[in-house]
């Protein structure tokens, strides 16, 4: 038999006496309660409003009496009052005692006694008006005007009070004697539930002491007998896990028996197993390793090329920053010193504080796009539009004796629209004709606009310069990629082209650069137009002019 079937056995038996244990624990708690209950909300309460209305009651006879001796007002009043809380007292009682007839019974002998106590008050109050409200005064009255009297008249009332005060005694007696019987009757009750409380505690307790001796025993010889064959077979395998813990993997572990300690035996054997195979799969690993450990350098490099980019960055961006501040410092400096006109000097310092704030738009366009801040506006706008409001800012910078700015634009489709951020595609579109307009020196810009079969808008921008480097064209669209053409240092942060593509991406488009077969570079941006326009959607540029060097 499985250990932990007889381990589920002796936790079973246990069980099933706790739990015989506990129900006739909880059921003496029940009877317990219950009886206390009784006692504690009927019988005690009983007894006590049986008490209330025995005090009251030698109260009212006391009164009663009291007033057929003096017939004072004084009197009258504590009679009545006396018969009030005999009757509060006698509700107190009826509403929590149980027995109906019982209740009844002790309130119609009640009831007769006051009807006997009011017949008594009558009487006196009777005698007390025959003789005038002060009995001294009245007998002081009727001596002075009829001389001594014989008593003949008062007569007739003492024999009736005496009759009535006989009467009356004899029920208070009997109320009395049913009071005190309903007492005694009570208190008795109440010490015979005491008593079988008493037991009933006594009887559990013996009950639960002994199922619990029963349910200890069960546990102490299940679970010494259990111990034992598990601790002589657990110290074999203990001395042999510690010879293969030493190193020793040849030496097999073997257990008699069908429980989980041998379960346990054949684990640790296929573990031992295992680990000489592992040994053998090490020295694969190793190998492999070795081939991470080369990848690994590869990245390293990466990393150090990364790293050499952001060099580069910081060395171009320092240099960025201070190209501006020079000549700013310097031409402030001859205007303050008056050795140019200040027109001039503004003049220059105005277009040198512009190249700054490009330089921190970008960084900050950069951190934006990088951390998905980076905000559009997008609504309804003719592309047409923008690309004649860029052009038209660019010719202003143009030489136009050595570089023409051509706008291969159609004028019947100028209507056609695409969702769009106006100021983030001027943005785009002035980086890129600016880069051509900084990379030819001599020759001609061109920017073109057509539908593609796909239905997205096509927009080029060609140049006659010298070319994008093709160790650069690969990773043009990256950060920190700058341009060096020929002999001509590096232009610019690298930035700029980052996040043309992004803002490209981010209307649902694409941008990509090429080298034309006859010189120069051509960038291309492909945009989708707004649904509403794509049925009457016409080429914008003329399909039948050459284009340079389109792949």
């Amino acid at each position: 038999m499985e250990i932990r079937t007889r381990l589920f056995l002796s936790i079973l038996a246990v069980g099933i006496l706790l739990g015989i244990s506990g129900y006739l624990f909880y059921d003496q708690i029940l009877k317990v309660g219950r009886s206390f209950d009784e006692v504690q909300n009927r019988a005690t309460p009983l007894i006590i409003a049986l008490g209330d209305i025995k005090s009251d009651f030698n109260q009212l006879v006391a009164s009663i009496l009291a007033f057929t001796i003096h017939g004072s007002p004084e009197h009258e009043q504590e009679v009545e009052a006396a018969k009030e809380e005999l009757l509060a007292s006698y509700d107190d009682y009826a509403a929590i005692e149980q027995d109906g007839a019982a209740s009844e019974k002790l309130g119609d002998e009640i009831f007769a006694l006051m009807v006997l106590g009011d017949g008594m008050v009558e009487i006196g109050q009777g005698s007390a008006h025959d003789h005038g409200e002060d009995p001294a005064m009245a007998d002081e009255a009727d001596h002075a005007a009829a001389g001594p009297a014989d008593g003949s008249a008062a007569e007739p009332d003492v024999e009736e009070l005496h009759l009535a005060l006989q009467e009356f005694d004899a029920q208070a007696m009997s109320v009395r004697a049913e009071l005190d019987s309903r007492i005694e009757a009570n208190v008795a009750s109440m010490q015979v539930k005491q008593a079988a409380v008493l037991t009933d505690i006594a009887n559990g307790t013996n009950l639960t002491v002994l199922i619990t001796i029963a349910a200890l025993g069960v546990v102490v010889g299940v679970g010494g007998f259990v111990a034992y064959s598990l601790t002589k077979r657990v110290t074999q395998l203990a001395r042999t896990a510690n010879s293969i813990a030493q190193g020793r993997l040849e030496q097999q572990i073997t257990t008699t028996g069908s429980d989980e300690i041998a379960a346990l035996a054949s684990n640790f054997e296929h573990m031992r197993k295992s680990l000489v195979q592992a040994q053998g799969d090490l020295k694969d690993k190793n190998l492999k390793l070795e081939d991470l450990n080369v990848i690994l350098e590869k990245a390293n490099a990466e990393l150090k090329k990364l790293d050499k980019m952001k060099d580069e960055f910081i060395s171009v961006a320092s240099h960025e920053l201070r190209s501006p501040i020079h000549p700013i410092l310097g031409y402030a400096s001859m205007a303050r010193d008056g050795m140019i006109p200040s027109k001039e000097a503004l003049d220059v310092i105005y277009g040198q504080a512009t190249r700054l704030k490009q330089l921190a738009n970008d960084i900050l366009d950069v951190s934006r796009i990088e951390s998905g801040t980076f905000p559009y506006s997008m609504k309804r706008t003719g592309i047409h539009e923008v690309l004649s409001s860029c052009i038209e800012a660019t010719k202003p910078s143009v030489d136009a004796g050595r570089v023409s700015l051509v706008a291969d634009l159609s004028e019947e489709n100028e209507e056609v629209e695409a969702e769009a951020d106006r100021e983030r595609l001027t943005q785009v579109f002035m980086n890129i004709l600016g880069n051509a307009l900084k990379f030819t020196k001599k020759g001609r810009i061109t920017v073109g606009t057509r539908l593609a079969a796909s239905g997205m808008l096509e927009i080029t921008f060609s140049d006659t310069g010298a070319g994008i480097p093709e160790e650069v064209l690969p990773k043009l669209f990256n950060k920190f990629v700058t341009k060096k053409v020929g002999e001509d240092v590096a232009h610019g942060t690298g930035l700029g082209l980052f996040i043309c593509k992004a803002i490209v991406e981010a209307h649902g488009g694409r941008i990509s650069a090429f080298n034309n077969s006859a010189g120069g570079a051509t960038f291309r941006i492909e945009l989708p137009v707004s649904k509403a326009e794509k049925a009457a959607e016409k080429p914008i540029a003329s399909r039948e002019k050459p284009r340079h060097g389109a792949p």
